[in-house]
This record gives C-alpha cells, structure tokens and sequence, in this order.
C-alpha cells in the first residue's frame, strides 16, 4: 500500500514544524488522543504523564499532538500539561496535511482511528492502543515488528459494543508500557 501526498502540503507541513522548533533531525512523537468514540480514547491525564516522562528522558524530543478542529481544546489541553516541548496541530492545519505529517513522525501513539491507518500507510511506527476492538481485523496487520499493539483482556466479555461507557479496557492500558512501547519504536527507528 502506498500513501500519495502532494509536495506543496509536505513543504507546508516542514514550513510549520520548522516554525515551532521541530527540524528535520528532531525526533517527533504524535499523539492521536481523539477518537470517534469515548471507548476508542486514553485518558488526558495518562498521554500528559508519558509526554511528561519522554520530555525527561529524552530531552530534545517534540511531542506532537494531532486531532481534527473539533479535537482542538483537548490537544492544546495535553500540550499545555506537557509543556514546551509539545505543540498541538490540531485546528491549525488543513485535514489534507495529516498524512505529510504523520509521515515525519518517528511514532504515532492512538486508538483505532483513522490517523492510525495513515501512520500505518505512511510507513510510520504505530503504538495502537485498543480496547474493544479486535486489532486483527481493524489494526497494523502487517509488519508487526514495526508497529506495538497493546490491548488487555477484555474483563466484560464477550464486548462488542462500540460505545461502552465504561473504557475498562482503556483504563487498564497503563502509563509505563505505552512509554516503553514509545521508547522501543523510538530506539529502532533512530538504529535504521
């Protein structure tokens, strides 16, 4: 599969990160933290943590915070609990520069979005975070030591319901394996 991007939106995309600090050596982490239903999406708090403890331990990282318009206040949320090392895209370039962008990140953190089989097209490492979805009919199907699927037993099975109102199985998701997941995509991506 191949994922076609005009030229004008990828030098757009590389205008707008070079404005706000991320060159074109600056190791760039994406968080998707919206998602089309409540049970597709990780907590606030929980991305602010990871991109908190990457900030630390890995100090010239950028974490950049993707979202469509109506994402807007929670991406700027995040960002702002990260700090100066976060910038949120969301609201402040077009639908079409999603795909250039993804593209230069080093990873994607998401649910099961559609942000997610752009990063997966674009060829950029994914950490999937899923809850009652079955990845292997929805999520990276191939190349599985590119992208991190993570998704705990599902405690009220047998779930199928898409908008379960509890997000127990995002809740179990915890703070420590997705940054190691991060931090693992991190190492093999900047190894070759």
């Amino acid at each position: 599969m191949e994922l076609f991007v005009d030229k004008a939106d990828t030098d757009a995309v590389n205008v707008f990160l070079a404005a706000n600090g991320i060159g074109k050596e600056t190791v760039a982490v994406g968080f998707q933290p919206g998602a089309s239903t409540i049970s597709r999406q990780w907590f606030p708090d929980r991305f602010i943590e990871v991109g908190k403890r990457l900030v630390a331990s890995m100090p010239d990282v950028k974490i950049v915070l993707t979202g469509s318009d109506a994402e807007t206040a929670l991406c700027e949320q995040i960002a702002a609990g990260i700090g100066d090392n976060a910038i949120a895209t969301a609201g402040r370039l077009p639908l079409k520069q999603l795909p250039p962008l993804i593209r230069r990140l080093q990873c994607l953190v998401t649910g099961d979005t559609g942000p997610m089989h752009i990063a997966i097209t674009a060829g950029t490492p994914v950490v999937a975070l899923y809850a009652v979805a079955d990845p292997a009919r929805s999520g990276p199907l191939y190349d599985k030591e590119r992208h991190i699927v993570i998704q705990k037993p599902r405690t009220c099975e047998p779930c199928v319901s898409k908008r379960c109102k509890y997000q127990e199985c995002m809740e179990a998701i915890t703070i420590d394996e997705v940054e190691a997941a991060i931090k693992t995509i991190v190492n093999r991506v900047s190894k070759g």
